[in-house]
This record gives C-alpha cells, structure tokens and sequence, in this order.
C-alpha cells in the first residue's frame, strides 16, 4: 500500500442528534479537527466522519470506543454503543472529501456561510466566510441557524453585541457586517478563540473588538450591552443567568440557545423568576432558542 504517512484513516458512526454536540467535541479535543457531519432532515441520527494519519489508527479508534461506553454507562446513550467503521484513504483524497462535504449553507434570504473556497454569492448582502476547522458555528447547526435569524431579526447598528460561547464567531461577524459598535467575543475553548480571531480577520471585522479566552468572568465590571448571545447549554447558562441578565442593557436583547425542547420549561421559569416575561421562543427541530427583550 506505499508510505502509509500518505494515507489517512476515514472512521465514521452514527449518533442520536442530540447527543452529537458532545460527542464531536471529544473528537475534536482528542482526535481530529477534520470532521464531517452528514445530518438528513428529519433523521433521529447525525453521521459523524474523521479523519487522522494512518499510523494512530488503533489508539485514536480506541479512545473513542472508551468514551462511548463510558456514555452508555451513565446512560447517555442507550446500549449497544455505536459502531465506529473506518476505511483507508490517500491523504489528498481525505482533504477533496472534506472540502467537498463543505458547502454554502443559506440561513436567509440575505445570509450565506461559506467556506474560504467557495466562491462568494451574487447579490447576498451579508456574506460571511468561516473557516471550518470546528464542529458547529459554520451554518448548519440548528442552534446557531436559529441564533443569526434572530440576530438579523433583532440586532441594530450602533449596537454593542456580547458574544459568551463564541465558537466561530459567526454570530459577532454577523453583527459587524450589521453595523455593531463594538463586540466582544469569549470562549472557554482556546482552539475557538483561535479559530475566531482568523474569522475575524478573513471577514475584515471593523468593529472595535475583543476575543478573550475565558468566561463570563471576562466580563466582570462591564457595562451593560445593547445584545447577549449565550449560545452554550442549559446547565452553563442557568448558572450564568443573573450575570448575563446583569449585562444585558435596559431596552436591550438577550438570547440564550443551545438549548433542547426539554430545557425550555426550566429556562423559562429561571427567567420568570427574574422578572422577564417579554420571551420569544424560536424552534428548529427539538433545540430552542430564547430572545428575551428588556423592557
């Protein structure tokens, strides 16, 4: 078969949708940044495919093995746990598969995503660019479709945008080519605030800025901001709750999403017991996203 060092290892399994946040993140941390998600509409399950040289095939194919049955275990996911399939491609052929499963994603009538290849749209008047090198955060997740609707829908220019689990930076670009005064975007994960610095570059984002590694704790002393996004999950952002609350300016929005069907009860009343009840609950498939305006 040649030099193996010019082969890479396809590995591919199915997982339910709701479980496939988590698990591509521990491929991503652990495994592989090259992922390929294959999502059909309606399908309870999400196709994940990495890639990885050759040469780690047995270690890379055992670490994830062990983290599946550590999720049956605690009953994350139900038994037997997915079967991981995996197949031998020559290292160009693995860079064509990937760049070919990324496409434009068309979020509205005036929003395109896309890749730095791809040759950018006629008449589109928010075009932005994002270079894949993570899971979510490039279009085609629900959580984040929802979020750059309802950031079109609500955002203003001359705005101050906040942006707490910034992934790509997809929705802060977004709010810059809306107009933003100014932005700032926090991530806990360093390959985040990496890969958003580089989007933000390739977008030529004008806004003053700030991309900071970290948390809410980033934002300790802050003014109030015109729009919060906290696009993460429920248990980071009930616990965050009172702060961002805090953050969010008088008059202004606050959107909390990454959120499922069976989490918005518990949001909503969370919210309620704070006194705002002016919610706008926008759904795609079984996640949720909810816009809170204060007023």
């Amino acid at each position: 078969m040649g030099d193996s060092s010019r082969h890479f290892v396809e590995a591919s399994l199915g997982v339910p949708r709701e479980k496939a946040d988590a698990i591509c993140n521990f491929i991503i941390e652990n495994i592989s940044s090259g992922l390929v998600l294959e999502d059909e509409e309606g399908s309870e399950q999400t196709v994940i495919k990495f890639y990885f040289p050759q040469s780690d095939e047995r270690h890379q194919i055992e670490q994830l093995r062990e983290y599946l049955s550590s999720l049956v275990e605690m009953g994350e996911i139900d038994a037997p746990p997915p079967t991981i399939s995996e197949r031998l491609v020559e290292n160009r052929a693995w860079e064509d598969e990937y760049r070919k499963s990324i496409t434009p994603v068309q979020i509205s009538e005036d929003i395109v995503i896309r890749p730095p290849w791809s040759d950018p749209p006629r008449e589109i008047a928010f075009d932005i660019i994002i270079e894949p090198k993570m899971a979510f955060g490039t279009g085609t997740h629900e959580t984040t479709r929802s979020c750059l609707k309802l950031v079109r829908q609500h955002f203003k220019q001359g705005e101050t945008f906040l942006d707490v689990g910034c992934g790509s930076g997809i929705l802060s670009i977004l709010a810059d080519k809306m107009g933003a005064r100014s932005i700032k975007a926090i991530d806990y994960d360093l390959d985040s605030v990496n890969n958003c610095s580089e989007n933000f570059d390739i977008n030529k984002v004008g806004a003053v800025n700030a991309i900071e590694h970290g948390s809410i704790e980033k934002c300790a002393g802050d003014d109030p901001y015109d729009f919060v996004c906290a696009n993460i999950i429920r248990t980071t952002i009930l616990e965050m709750l009172p702060e961002l609350i805090r953050l969010t300016a008088d008059g202004g929005h606050l959107l909390l999403s990454g959120l499922l069907d069976k989490d918005e009860a518990e949001v909503t009343s969370a919210l309620h017991k704070h006194s705002l009840t002016n919610l706008l609950t926008h759904s795609d498939n079984e996640w949720r996203s909810i816009l809170v305006h204060r007023i």
